[in-house]
């Protein structure tokens, strides 16, 4: 809304140059807010999980987990090769230090946490990351206890959105030049 109506005064103002820039800085903004708080997701299915970043999108098989865990968000120890690597998941922050001692034993009555007096805050059903460590532990769970084909882990990177935000900001420099 702030950049929408940013531009349209800019447009009502007259001045076509300043109306190109501000259309231009406020598309920066929008593409930019767009792959910061939009584009980030964990989706499940049974052979494995997404992890899509802003920039990065990791797909990662159970069989391939080490670990599921949530400390300042949810994050997947993951096996590749002889070293394992940590695939931390934007879309399930956790919340502050604090929030653990808000938690009633009966929210957690059922959820199979090992230990709910040293619950860390992440792993709270009332956050992002607590549901989603808990969604991510019952489906590797049931792959573990059935008999699904492992998802092969694969790594991919945003081009598009690195490319529309950096032609975005040479077209907003060639509009402020001009």
């Amino acid at each position: 809304m702030l950049c929408t109506g940013l531009s349209a005064a800019s447009v009502v103002e007259g001045n076509l140059h300043n109306a190109l820039t501000a259309i231009l800085w406020s598309a920066v903004v929008c593409a930019t807010a767009f792959l910061l708080f939009i584009r980030p997701k964990v989706t499940y299915f049974d052979e494995g999980i997404v992890v899509t970043n802003p920039l990065h999108q990791f797909t990662i098989g159970w069989g391939d987990i080490e670990s599921i865990e949530a400390r300042y968000t949810m994050y997947l120890v993951v096996k590749t090769g002889s070293a394992s690597r940590r695939i931390y998941a934007w879309a399930a922050p956790a919340p502050g230090r604090y929030h653990a001692r808000t938690i009633h034993p009966n929210e957690i009555k059922g959820l199979r946490v090992s230990n709910p007096e040293n619950m860390r805050p992440g792993e709270s059903p009332r956050t992002h990351s607590g549901v989603a460590t808990h969604l991510a532990r019952l489906r590797y769970e049931a792959f573990h206890k059935g008999n699904f084909a492992n998802a092969t882990f694969n790594e991919s990177f945003d081009r598009n959105g690195v490319l529309a935000i950096a032609c975005l900001i040479v077209g907003c420099i060639i509009a402020w030049l001009l």
